[in-house]
Order: structure tokens, then C-alpha cells, then sequence
């Protein structure tokens, strides 16, 4: 296994203030990571979901507005109560969430910070997840809050109860 020193190397990790417009970048940086991290492990590439997107930007917004702990939102609830409320049917879901500052660079700790982490990286190698989107937001305080949303599709568009849940 890869020190963190040589991933975040491996990765890139840059030192450029963040521009307006990088949230969106960022989040499809942390996507194609992700999925070289997949690839290496065996696991196949994830599908880029806008709608599972917003659903992430929406809560790391959140985050940023009300700063709350942990993956259940105040209001919205956890991350299956998010997505159903959002119309988006699901079998299998998971989500992981970082949060940082000091780095002008969130996407390179954020996938190292989940690939130290048993249960972050049980959704990023989860061969049953084939769909994923990413949302990040910026606070004033030039704190960074990253959410990626893990999804594995009904079968049919019938909407059924959720079969599984998972945080990272």
C-alpha cells in the first residue's frame, strides 16, 4: 500500500489559490481519481451522475451554511433520505464526506483522506456502485467540504424500498 506522502505526490497535489467555477472542476477531478483508483483495484469505472451531483453539492452547500457533523443533515436527514427525496431511485447508496482547510487543493486529501479510511474505501472500490456524483463548496473561512454520493441503480424506475445503506 502507498504512503500517503507518495499518493498525494502521485496525485499531484497542487498549491493554487481556488478560482470562482473550481467547486464544479474539483468535483470532476475527484471523479476521474476515483475511478484510476477503481481501475487499479479491479473495480470497474463509475458512471458520472449530474442528478446524484447535485444531490452532493446540495449537501455540502449545506454543510457550509449550517456546519453540522456526520452525514445526517439536520433537516434533509442521511444520505438514502436525500436521494429519495431528490427522485433519484436506488438500490444500494453510500456516501463519503471530508472536510478541510490549510490546502488550497481539496480534491487530492480528500481521496487520499478516504482511501485511509476502511469504511471510505469500501464505497470507493464497491464493484456494486455504478453511478457516483461529487459536490464540493468553499466557506468563507476557506474551509473546503467534499461530499461524493455512491449509487446503484434500481432495475426497473418502480420504486421500491431501499435495499442498503452505507456511510463512509
Amino acid at each position: 500500500m502507498l504512503s500517503r506522502r507518495s499518493l498525494l505526490l502521485l496525485t499531484g497535489a497542487g498549491f493554487v489559490r481556488a478560482a470562482p467555477g473550481d467547486d464544479r472542476r474539483f468535483a470532476l477531478r475527484v471523479f476521474r481519481r476515483i475511478n484510476e483508483i477503481r481501475e487499479k483495484n479491479g473495480a470497474p469505472a463509475l458512471g458520472w451522475s449530474e442528478a446524484v451531483a447535485e444531490c452532493a453539492r446540495e449537501q455540502s452547500r449545506r454543510k457550509v451554511e449550517l456546519r453540522f457533523p456526520g452525514h445526517n443533515d439536520p433537516e434533509r436527514g442521511d444520505v438514502a433520505q436525500r436521494l429519495t427525496a431528490a427522485g433519484i431511485h436506488w438500490m444500494q447508496c453510500g456516501e463519503n464526506i471530508f472536510m478541510e482547510r490549510g490546502y488550497t487543493d481539496p480534491v487530492n486529501y480528500a481521496v487520499v483522506s478516504w482511501w485511509y479510511s476502511e469504511g471510505h474505501r469500501m464505497n470507493l472500490l464497491d464493484p456494486e456502485y455504478t453511478l457516483t456524483g461529487v459536490g464540493l463548496a468553499e466557506a468563507r473561512d476557506k474551509t473546503w467540504y467534499a461530499t461524493q454520493i455512491f449509487v446503484t441503480p434500481l432495475l426497473t424506475q418502480q420504486r421500491q424500498p431501499p435495499v442498503r445503506s452505507r456511510h463512509g
